[in-house]
């Protein structure tokens, strides 16, 4: 059974490369955060690695190897992170990544390396990749996650066979999420809000089914950003601090926090050029229509770069602090307009 949903047509793309015995060695999976990535990746280490594959065309979910990928045990599948591993990524590809790939299949068929955040790699990294993905072990699969293309050497993506992950448009689909779910929304949850606020990002509608929680800490995100718009600069500072310590605790609900408040202000954008059905916190309309009231078209505009250009020197490394500083003091305050 394919985890991946929504994304037909790269299920297909594999089924048919398997079956013809023509799979790529090296996969760079791209898309949008919550898109599904990871999720594909672990089907194609099952499918490559499922001991009824060619009888049910899709990993059984029963067998020992489809099992144990499942559980995170299968000795064969290995995991490198660049963005959220305590130790350093030169280390990693060398002692999990270089160090075993020539290393034959323990207990599955394949060995299947899942890298993720590539797109955060420098180019020392990347040179040590490169040699592998010239020439992999017959028995090797190497996937490679990115949110952002743009940012991977070209040396890199002519090695690998690109599986673009977009934003699911199918709302029927998104809804049925629901009914088919262990766990229960809670009863001040609307699933169609949901659906609204996950752009199409089905590992988002998954991550809030299982933990509600998420949503009300986005729209805590909200109010507090809210907050120091209508407030005094020591309002701002302090939202600022909270944010950088959030960042430093873990990169990933840092970036993520960036995202949110993008969509926010990409919302008060979509108020103010009259297109309100476009608008994603549905759920905030009217407070975001007052918000809206104190800035113009071309103040907006600059604000989501602003937000755009934070998130690139957040990449960079440079210090939290003085990132989420210059970006809160750079919007204008409704106090001020």
């Amino acid at each position: 059974m394919w985890q991946t949903k929504g994304h037909d047509s790269v299920i297909d793309f594999i089924k048919n490369s398997i079956e013809s015995k023509r799979l790529a060695h090296a996969f760079l999976i791209s898309g949008p955060s919550y898109t599904g990535k990871t999720t594909l990746a672990f089907d194609i280490a099952k499918a490559v690695n499922c001991l009824y594959f060619i009888k049910n065309n899709a990993p059984c979910e029963e067998c020992k190897n489809c099992i144990r990928i499942s559980s995170g045990t299968h000795t064969d599948i290995h995991i490198l992170d660049f963005l959220n591993s305590k130790s350093s990524p030169i280390e990693q590809l060398r002692e999990d990544f270089l160090a075993q790939i020539y290393k034959k299949p323990y207990e599955g068929k394949h060995k299947v390396f899942i890298i993720s955040y590539v797109d955060r790699m420098r180019s020392e990294h990347a040179n040590l990749l490169l040699k592998t993905l010239e020439e992999p072990p017959e028995d090797v699969i190497v996937i490679l996650i990115s949110e952002d293309i743009s940012n991977i050497l070209d040396t890199i993506l002519s090695r690998c066979q690109t599986l673009n992950m977009y934003p699911v448009s199918d709302v029927s689909l998104l809804e049925n999420m629901f009914e088919h779910s262990d766990h229960q929304l809670p009863d001040n949850l609307d699933s169609k809000l949901i659906v609204k606020l996950s752009r199409g990002r089905i590992g988002w509608i998954y991550r809030v089914i299982s933990n509600p929680d998420l949503f009300f800490n986005m729209q805590n995100l909200f109010d507090d950003m809210e907050s120091a718009i209508e407030n005094s600069v020591e309002v701002r500072l302090k939202f600022s601090d909270r944010l950088a310590k959030n960042f430093k605790n873990t990169q990933l609900d840092g970036f993520s926090d960036i995202d949110i408040m993008t969509t926010w202000w990409r919302d008060i954008l979509m108020i103010l050029i009259g297109n309100e059905t476009e608008v994603i916190n549905i759920n905030r309309l009217d407070h975001m229509k007052y918000i809206s009231s104190h800035f113009t078209t071309n103040n907006v505009v600059q604000i989501i770069k602003m937000f755009d250009s934070a998130k690139v020197n957040l990449r960079l490394n440079t210090n939290p602090l003085l990132v989420y500083d210059n970006l809160f003091l750079g919007i204008p305050s409704i106090l001020e307009t």
